[in-house]
């Protein structure tokens, strides 16, 4: 998959398997869908530690309902991390 996010391009998705716990409704592949939306877009983190920025998205719409995507990008590296994923 190839994007660009933050005006960084983005070679590698990889999702932490945390959601699964809680969240049976959602697997990898719509995941990667409301990721394949942050396409082209800029936004502001709401965390940074050390050199990893985190970020939220609340209430991405995906087929009539809306989700939270929680992911985080390392200065320099073309990986994005899916931390959580829910339906709101």
């Amino acid at each position: 998959m190839h994007l660009v996010v933050n005006g960084r391009s983005i070679e590698e998705v990889v999702i932490d398997p945390h959601y699964e716990i809680k969240h049976s409704d959602i697997d990898d592949e719509l995941i990667l869908k409301l990721v394949r939306r942050l396409d082209g877009k800029e936004f502001q983190p709401q965390a940074r530690h050390n050199e990893w920025e985190f970020y939220v998205l609340d209430r991405i719409e995906y087929r009539g309902r809306q989700y939270r995507l929680v992911w985080c990008q390392q200065d320099a590296s073309p990986l994005l991390g899916v931390i959580n994923c829910f339906r709101r």
